[in-house]
């Protein structure tokens, strides 16, 4: 695990450790975020431990973690595209239903889930498990396919914007109200840069304090730390500075 860690760092894949596929090691106080690319601290990590390894996804790639146990198939996805998305570098999960993690390269900065099918979530937040990492129900191992990276075809972009547009253009993205309606149909995957956009819109638009509250209220409402949500519409505050 030690030398893989090494390997993805010295690749551009800041890493971290995981116990089974969460970062609850000691090591990393805030997650994901602790994730370096720095060895010396990669070999600490692992001095005390055969952990697994995470890695958040680097800022000019996506994921497409396909899911089987809720349906997910990369044909689901093509179908509607109309269009077979090319072979690229790819992860097969160690569950028992062999998931699978496609990289493709970023065709914007902040892709939803949008229009994708069911089973299938867009990362680009977070972190993902990497080979060989050890699957902690199935014990087997996540296993690379390496290609090379592909583009995401145009079509298949298309489906990762937001479902529901509100643009300065429309009076109702003055309204709290509807910032926070679309808050609510956000999906796991795409919460948290879902609020940011939203909050951004918001704090164009002018909303005072009680309609960004409103937006953190919708953000608990759909499964995010309430602490999580208000950095995140504290964030795109500052982002609009």
């Amino acid at each position: 695990m030690l030398r893989a860690a090494l390997d993805l760092a010295e690749a551009g894949w800041a890493v971290l450790p995981l116990n089974g596929k969460t970062p609850t090691t000691g090591h990393t106080p805030h997650g994901h975020l602790d994730a370096t690319t720095d060895p010396k601290r990669i070999r600490e990590w692992w001095a005390d431990g055969n952990w697994n390894i995470g890695a958040p996804v680097p800022e000019n790639l996506l994921a497409l973690d396909i899911d089987p146990r809720n349906d997910g198939s990369l044909e689901a996805l093509e179908q509607r595209a109309g269009v077979k998305l090319p072979d690229t570098l790819e992860v097969i999960s160690g569950r028992r239903d062999g998931g699978r993690h496609l990289y493709y390269l970023r065709p914007f900065r902040q892709p939803y889930r949008g229009n994708v099918p069911p089973g299938i979530d867009v990362k680009i937040n977070g972190y993902m498990v990497m080979p060989p990492s050890v699957h902690p129900d199935s014990r087997k191992p996540y296993e690379w396919v390496y290609r090379e990276v592909a583009h995401l075809p145009r079509q298949v972009a298309a489906l990762m914007l937001p479902r529901t547009r509100v643009t300065r253009r429309d009076p109702s993205a003055t309204d709290a109200i509807a910032l926070a309606a679309f808050v609510r149909t956000l999906r796991p995957g795409e919460r948290h840069d879902g609020l940011h956009w939203a909050a951004r819109r918001a704090h164009e638009a002018g909303v005072d304090q009680r309609g960004l509250d409103r937006l953190i209220d919708a953000a608990e409402d759909i499964g995010m730390d309430p602490r999580e949500a208000r950095r995140v519409v504290e964030s795109a505050g500052r982002d609009n500075a």
